[in-house]
């Protein structure tokens, strides 16, 4: 095999390794999950997990708006710092991060309480939860140094340790949160909610803890002079995560109106299984590609390599967990959570071929974060979220919780034409021809089962020749890029 072979075999092992690593962190905390979410369909039923997911949403939107993208945009300069070997450069930037991260924390917590009456009116049409919201305030201060540390272990390519804390903090907040939902129902969400952030931030500290940095002087007025850049790439992040976080607040708040709280928890139900038990394919683009594109941004070769070895990668990932979830959905939605939750299953199917979709979109539109480009990553990111909170509107009005599958899979299409026109455009970066026809061929594959019902009533015979056919098929490519006998072996 020539060097340049193993080079190219390199970079995709690479991404399968990160995606493995992370897929196998994603599959114990979906465990944990579906137990969790086993407790709250049983113990707080429809209304109380519409209840949760509109405080979530609540303390994510002052979230968005206090934190300044600092988790985000800290990873691409600690990853630069990281890169060029400068333990005292590396040592002074986390410094100044970490120390930004945490006063936007404080500020955060101090906005949700003065905030208190307001959020509780404009989620709940009540006063009711504000004394709730005061107590949940800290959360945001919790998230942020949370988010912080992870930065930091991702920035410095720390992944196991990483890993490690992901788990450790899902099953400390597991311990801590479920037995609250027991004992007392609806009345034990807030403290549920507040532990595992409170631990997580623990965890995720006695990680960064052990990472070889060392002591720096440095004057307040240095980290705000420093970590100047990161605010700017971070304040075009956090523009968008409010965007997002407001489409969240505006669509759960239609649904609340016109379908009632009950509708808002079924939504939540069907999102969640689509975005946490997909998540770790897009957990590796977030926690290792972004820090591994960003360590080489000027050079748009490399670049291009990264992002389509990515790209068939979470593709080749992604196309038999997405089918294998499509056909046995009824019985997924009924382990984990109730019969009452069946009428969520148009509308997740939908979800999760968008969610292939998706994965082509962000491979790419990563590459706008990694060369610092704030201004195009916020032209992209403002530019699509116009379409699709009117999407999401109007497919519920139309066709209610099916509707919102529907528009996640038109907002997607078009956010992926977007984004790969824009870096095509601007620096010259494309999908190769073997992704667009992996693309096609397994995107049209997802879409058998879901017409089949309609069209020939397709059952479970016809689900798992197609599941067998799409694994054997990406089995098949994978093994072409990487040889995974090899990755099994065992080093004597």
């Amino acid at each position: 095999m020539s060097k340049k072979t193993n080079i190219k075999e390199e970079g995709y092992k690479t991404a399968f390794k990160a995606t493995s690593l992370f897929g196998g962190v994603q599959l114990i905390t979906i465990f944990i999950t579906v137990l969790k979410s086993k407790v709250i369909a049983l113990f707080l039923g429809a209304a109380g997990y519409g209840i949760m997911s509109l405080f979530s949403s609540a303390i994510q939107l002052v979230y968005s708006f206090s934190n300044l993208g600092l988790a985000s945009s800290g990873v691409r300069d600690i990853a630069q710092a990281n890169n060029q070997g400068n333990k005292e450069q590396l040592s002074k930037t986390v410094l100044a991060i970490v120390r930004w991260i945490v006063a936007t924390g404080i500020l955060g917590t101090l906005v949700t309480v003065i905030l208190s009456p307001w959020l509780s009116q404009w989620f709940f049409s009540s006063n009711k939860f504000t004394f709730s919201f005061i107590i949940l305030s800290c959360m945001v201060l919790f998230l942020s140094i949370n988010d912080g540390f992870n930065s930091v272990l991702q920035g410095t390519r720390n992944l196991a340790s990483l890993a490690k804390a992901n788990i450790y903090g899902s099953i400390i907040g597991f311990i801590s949160s479920v037995p609250l939902f027991i004992l007392f129902g609806e009345k034990g969400i807030v403290p549920a909610m507040i532990l595992p952030a409170i631990f997580s931030s623990l965890i995720t500290y006695l990680f960064v803890r052990k990472i070889k940095l060392v002591t720096v002087k440095q004057t307040l007025s240095e980290s705000i002079s420093l970590g100047s850049t990161t605010v700017k790439l971070g304040l075009m992040m956090a523009i968008t995560a409010i965007v997002v976080t407001m489409i969240e607040f505006v669509l759960k708040s239609f649904i609340s109106k016109n379908g009632g709280i009950a509708d808002v928890g079924l939504y939540q139900a069907g999102w969640t299984l689509n975005a946490g038990y997909l998540g770790l394919v897009f957990t590796a683009m977030a926690k290792d590609y972004f820090p591994r594109l960003s360590e080489n941004s000027d050079d748009h070769g490399i670049l291009s390599k990264k992002i389509n070895q990515q790209a068939e990668i979470a593709i080749l990932i992604l196309s038999p967990m997405i089918v294998v979830m499509i056909v046995f959905l009824p019985f997924l939605i009924q382990l984990i959570y109730t019969k009452e939750f069946l009428t969520i299953v148009p509308m997740t199917r939908w979800l999760l071929i968008g969610s292939l979709i998706k994965s082509g979109s962000w491979a790419i539109s990563f590459v706008f974060l990694a060369k610092g480009d704030g201004k195009t990553f916020l032209f992209n990111e403002i530019g699509i979220n116009c379409i699709t909170l009117p999407s999401y509107l109007l497919g519920y009005h139309f066709f209610g919780i099916q509707g919102i599958g529907f528009a996640y899979i038109f907002n997607y299409s078009v956010y992926f034409i977007w984004v790969a026109i824009v870096a095509a455009k601007k620096y010259d970066i494309k999908y190769s021809g073997t992704f667009w026809k992996m693309f096609t061929l397994m995107l049209t594959a997802l879409f058998v089962f879901p017409l089949g019902e309609v069209i020939w009533s397709a059952k479970y015979i016809t689900g798992i020749i197609l599941i067998l056919a799409i694994g054997i098929y990406c089995v098949y490519e994978l093994n072409n890029r990487m040889n995974l006998i090899s990755l099994f072996k065992i080093k004597k």
